[in-house]
Parts: C-alpha cells; structure tokens; sequence
C-alpha cells in the first residue's frame, strides 16, 4: 500500500511543479483564500461523459483581469506624463503659441498626482478610473499645446490619433473602452474645432483618422481581451487538476499539506483545538487484485464522495497517497473528532463495492503542543496503524 501511495505522490509532485507560475484567478482579493482552497479542492471533479466545465465567470474575469493591470496601467502613466512634457517642450522650442508656456504645462501637475498615486493606492478596482482621468488631463494638454498655432490642427492631429491606439491595452472593461473613446474623440478635439473652425480637407482629415486609430483601438483590445479570458480559463484549468485529485475530488498531497500548515498556524494563533483524521481502505489490494483497478478506483471515488458528504465545509480533506486520506478538523478536540470518525466509518459501510461491503480504518489526533504539522500527522498515523492491528474497520485515537 505505501508503494502505492509514493508512485501517486510523485505523480502529484510533478503536477504542482506548475504552480509557481500559476495564480488563483476565481477568487477576489478580499476572500479567505484558505476558505476559497477548501471550496475548490472538495467539490467532485467532472466525470469524462459529464459536459465541459463552465467558463470563467464574468465577475472573476474582470477581477483578474484588474489584478493584473496594475503594471501596465503604472507604466503607460508614466509614458503618458513623460510623452506630454517632451511635447511641451517641444512646441515650446519650435514655435510660438498663442496659449502661456505656463498654462500648457498645467496639465503635468495633476498627470504627476496621478502617476503618483498610481504607485502609492495600487487598488486594481480603481485602474480604470486612473486610467481614464489621466487621459482626460493628456486630452486637455493636448488641447492646449495646439490652439492657437499657425499650423493649426495639422500640430496635434498625430498626438489624438496615437492616444487611444497607445492606451488600448488599459481598457479591459467594455465601459471603460467607451467612455476612452468618446474621451479621445471628443473631448481634445471639439473645443479645438468649435473655438478655430478648420475647413474641410482638415475636418476630413481628423475625422479619416481618428476613426482608423477608433477602430484599430477596439480591434486591438477585443484581440486582448479574448487572449486573455483564454489564458485565464487555461490557467484555472491547470490549477484545478494541480490542485484537486481528479478521481475523488479532494485536495492533492502536496495541496492538502499547504493548507493544512496554514489551517494549523490559525488555530495555533487562536489557541483554537484542531484534530486530524488519519483514514485507510481496509483491504483495498484483495479489491484491485479481485476485480481490478476499475474496480479500486469505483472504490476511491465512493470514499472521495463519502467523505464530502459527511464532513463540514470548513473541513479540509487530502488524498495523501493510494487509498489513504487524511482530514483536518479546525475547531474539534479528539473525542468529537473521534465522533467523525466513527461517522464516516459507518457510511463507508453502508457503500457497496462489487458486491461487497467496504470498510475503513481510522487514526485520529488532537493538536497538542505541536508548532509544526508532521509530528501531529504522525501521531494520526499511529492511530491508524493501531486500528489496523486490532482489526481494521474501526476507530482509534492517540491521545
């Protein structure tokens, strides 16, 4: 049985060898995330007849996506502030305009409030209005280095159809998309044509190419937007099966363990009692050997459901190797988690496997003075190897 218990956990080993690259994207920022790891490692996994899993929800995709935008919202504020202070400096130096030096240079101040706060208040909820209140200001600017220049529209034309193509990484949110386009469509440009009336071959001319840079933008960001829901998906995907034992639907080795330290060092912190549950299929190799691995593995996801049918949803379970589980009971002393044992032995037993009962062996313990999780995981497997020598199919405790 250990053999097969350390040929599963390399097994679980390799696959999480992918999770350092991997983020957890179907939570928010504000949940538990130990409370978010028990929701997702208990729930059963598909079965191959059963349809594909659902997409990733709206509401996480756009809180992924605002997780992720910080650096690009952070870098294309700084390149909007130090694009706008050359292009003051730079019509300052080639012509003479009929707007202060002072005055064109206003803008900069609240671009540099904003590139500042951008780095201090880093809350991805608010990207999106940083982001369109730095263009409403760079529209502006833009505004005001452009009239009243003999060149006329002709001076800033480039600078309008450049913004919204530049900022179109930014806009992941459809609303947000919109209101940068009207804001770059209408906001720098209609003063300027309202106070100095270009003629015709102008007006077509920023008309022509403001829609072209308008349609390059969305074409652009949806192209981004599908790429990264498709990233998203493939990435939540990943993580389930590292994260989740395919056949019953409880936590990996490796992902139980993480937890499970995590789980332990809140009750620690609490002085809260926290009790482990050590669970064995008795005589699970005469199962395999009789009737086969389908049969075994029938077998395992009859326990996989048992167990998170008859556990509390605060309850961490693991499939620690072959037909061993081990459960992490927060806020239980060892009689009521010996109480749990005797629960789950008994509707192990009312489960029939080809024709044949199943039953389980179960070791339990209570945290004592352990600061670290192996020493109280060995003493549930004392138990059970106690409960294996007595007889199986029964309950035993270390105190």
């Amino acid at each position: 049985m250990r053999c097969a218990s350390h040929s599963r956990g390399r097994r679980v080993n390799d696959c999480n060898r992918l999770r350092p690259w991997l983020t957890t994207c179907w939570t928010t920022p504000d949940s538990n995330p130990i409370q978010a790891n028990l929701h997702v490692r208990t729930s059963p996994p598909p079965a191959s007849n059963d349809p594909p899993a659902p997409m990733l929800a709206a509401s996480a995709f756009e809180q992924a996506l605002e997780r992720r935008l910080g650096p690009v919202v952070r870098a294309l504020l700084w390149t909007a502030l130090g694009g706008y202070l050359s292009f003051v400096l730079g019509g300052q130096i080639t012509g003479h305009s009929g707007v202060p030096f002072w005055l064109r240079l206003a803008p900069g101040l609240p671009l540099v409030l904003l590139v500042v706060l951008g780095q201090v208040h880093r809350a991805p909820r608010h990207y999106g209005a940083l982001g369109l209140a730095a263009l409403s200001w760079l529209e502006l600017g833009i505004f005001l280095n452009g009239y009243a220049r003999p060149e006329g529209l002709a001076w800033i034309l480039p600078a309008y159809v450049v913004v919204p193509i530049a900022a179109s990484p930014i806009w992941l949110k459809r609303r947000y998309f919109v209101a940068a386009a009207v804001i770059c469509a209408l906001l720098g440009p209609l003063p300027l044509l309202v106070l100095e009336p270009a003629g015709r071959w102008e007006l077509f001319q920023y008309l022509n190419y403001m829609v072209i840079a308008l349609v390059v933008a969305a074409v652009l960001n949806g192209y981004q937007v599908r790429l990264i829901r498709q990233h998203l998906e493939l990435e939540r995907q990943l993580r389930l099966r590292a994260d989740v034992d395919q056949l019953t639907g409880v936590a990996t080795r490796a992902r139980f363990l993480e937890d499970a330290r995590h789980l332990l060092v809140a009750a620690i912190d609490r002085g809260a009692p926290l009790a482990v549950l050590y669970v064995d299929a008795d005589h699970f190799k005469q199962l395999n050997d009789a009737h086969g691995h389908a049969a075994g593995d029938a077998a395992l996801a009859s326990m996989g459901r048992i167990l998170r049918e008859n556990l509390r949803g605060d309850d961490l379970i693991g499939r620690i190797g072959g037909e061993e589980f081990a459960v992490l009971l927060p806020g239980l002393e060892l009689a009521a988690a010996r109480l749990a044992g005797e629960r789950l032995r008994h509707a192990v037993a009312a489960e029939r496997s080809q024709g044949r009962a199943l039953s389980i062996s179960v070791g339990a313990a209570a945290r004592q003075d352990e600061t670290g999780l192996e020493p109280l995981l060995a003493r549930a497997d004392q138990a059970l190897s106690a409960a294996k020598r007595n007889g199986r199919n029964r309950v035993e405790v270390v105190s």
